[in-house]
């Protein structure tokens, strides 16, 4: 299973993949990831592949992912290339605008756009609020962890959520457990 999660900087991109390949792991399965981040301190494009099985790359061919898991909007339109049309796409729709819109110098498409974009790949694309879930238990900064608890309920993965449940505390530290746990839940629960 080729699996791709892509978002801005300080997102929990990494933690994901982490998560999502200690599950693998623990399930005895191989697992195989890699992280491609430019300005990721500022806010920008970070990219992270994670392959689950017998591959011998750690990078996802274009047009070959199964999941592309996208924690802003405009970050599945630039990392579609990826996609085909068996793809799963899950979109936090929560928009994080960065700075050259801001100064003027560009333009943020609108959601609609994204997501007609995207479906003109794929029609397995689900925009969801993750981030407004993670703010209801409290923990805007774990918008990943739900996406993941999104994902173990559309996607028949190589392993169970129980897998992920103990991923998640041996990723994390013990003070975050019982949040992130939550967390996974209500996203497994919101699909």
């Amino acid at each position: 299973m080729d699996i791709v999660i892509v978002g801005v900087g300080g997102q929990g991109i990494l933690t994901s993949s982490m998560i999502l390949a200690k599950a693998a792991m623990k399930a005895g399965l191989n697992v195989v990831s890699s992280e491609v981040h430019g300005m990721a301190q500022r806010g920008g494009s970070v990219e992270v592949h994670v392959r689950i099985g017998d591959v011998l790359s750690p990078l996802i061919p274009p047009g070959n992912a199964d999941v592309m898991i996208a924690l802003e909007p405009v970050e599945a339109l630039r990392f579609s290339k990826y996609l085909n049309e068996n793809s799963v796409v899950i979109v936090n729709t929560r928009k994080i605008v960065p700075i050259t819109v801001n100064l003027g110098m560009a333009d943020y498409p609108d959601l609609d756009t994204i997501l007609k974009n995207l479906r003109s790949v794929t029609e397995g694309v689900y925009p969801v609020n993750a981030s407004e879930i993670a703010e209801s238990l409290g923990a805007i900064q774990a918008t990943n962890v739900v996406v993941l608890g999104m994902l173990a309920k559309l996607v028949e993965l190589p392993f169970s959520y129980e897998y992920l449940e103990e991923a998640v505390k041996d990723v994390l530290p013990p003070k975050l457990h019982e949040m992130n746990l939550k967390a996974l839940k209500a996203g497994y629960d919101a699909i």
